[in-house]
């Protein structure tokens, strides 16, 4: 699904504003000029939104204050894993399209997030962990459901938000009360609301003198020189100050210097590039008979080839 434009069928804010009922537009024209010249959705109202996107008044509301009854939950199994996915309905998707679009088009991003922003992945996020003699990873647990909606809030108004649009934005973005795993607002907003956790771990790599990355909710440091084992515990206590928590089953460390493998994301990192491991490439070549002799079932079909299309990209990178 498309997102609409940032005035979604107004050509100009001036249209937009003679749009708007005259009370509204002299209480509203200065704070919708500023978001728009700052490129962000101008969210500053149910009424204004409503006209925004030819919704009624009462449907705005109905979504901001009942937004469960808007979405969808069913459970994703992948082998004994078990997610628990919200997806939301169309008329509340089409708005949160709309602000997670044009709000990752003018947030800044620093360059040791690799999730969820365009032009980067996992397997760059991987790379920056060559050459490493160690790597320490920690993944925070159910990170989108754990996102409390008041972390969302605080970092809404910090990029210029009123109190009152972020009383609107947040129902309509959240879940209940935490960030929803479907929504297709959730992936900027996991960064904007990260960024302050993220200064932090990048400060203390620096400190360290190792490699920080993040990958959505994995953590990923490594350094070639001996690792600091007190890396772990100024870790933990970040996150004690956190609405979040660390999974205490995926803390991974491993040493090269001790003949160990490095894995990130998936790939090994000993060396110069990122790669696959052997035991997936076995994979891939089974996956690649089957796909090439026509051998796999229709629903099968589609995620063998996502395994092939990704092992290219793995092999392609770097290059």
């Amino acid at each position: 699904m498309l997102a609409p434009p940032l005035l979604v069928s107004y050509s100009t804010v001036e249209d937009y504003l003679s749009a708007l009922p005259e009370d509204l537009r002299e209480q509203y024209e200065p704070e919708i000029r500023t978001l728009v010249e700052r490129g962000l959705p101008p969210i500053v109202s149910s009424s204004c939104l409503a006209v925004l996107f030819g919704f009624s008044i009462k449907f705005v509301n109905a979504m901001r204050l009942q937004n469960y009854k808007y979405y969808r939950e069913f459970v994703l199994r992948k082998g004994k894993k078990k997610r628990k996915i919200q997806a939301p309905k169309v008329s509340i998707k089409v708005i949160q399209k709309w602000f997670g679009y044009h709000l990752a088009e003018v947030l800044p991003v620093d360059d040791y997030v690799f999730g969820f922003v365009s032009g980067r992945s996992a397997v760059d996020a991987a790379q920056k962990h060559c050459n490493s003699n160690w790597v320490y990873s920690v993944d925070i647990k159910d990170f989108f459901s754990t996102t409390d909606e008041g972390v969302v809030k605080r970092a809404l108004l910090e990029i210029g938000y009123s109190q009152k649009a972020c009383d609107l934005i947040v129902p309509l973005c959240c879940y209940r009360k935490n960030l929803a795993q479907g929504s297709p607002a959730s992936p900027v907003l996991s960064n904007l609301v990260m960024k302050p956790v993220d200064e932090q771990l990048f400060a203390l790599s620096v400190e360290h003198g190792v490699t920080f990355t993040r990958y959505a909710d994995d953590i990923v440091f490594s350094g070639s020189s001996v690792f600091p084992e007190v890396l772990k515990e100024n870790v933990k206590n970040i996150f004690e100050e956190t609405c979040w928590e660390l999974s205490a089953n995926k803390e991974y460390f491993s040493d090269a210097t001790k003949g160990q493998r490095l894995k990130v994301h998936g790939l090994l990192v000993n060396g110069e590039k990122a790669r696959l491991t052997k035991g997936y490439r076995n994979k891939l070549r089974a996956y690649k008979h089957l796909v090439n002799s026509g051998k796999v079932k229709y629903e099968d079909l589609r995620r063998l080839i996502g395994h092939i299309k990704y092992s290219e990209s793995v092999e392609k990178n770097g290059e």
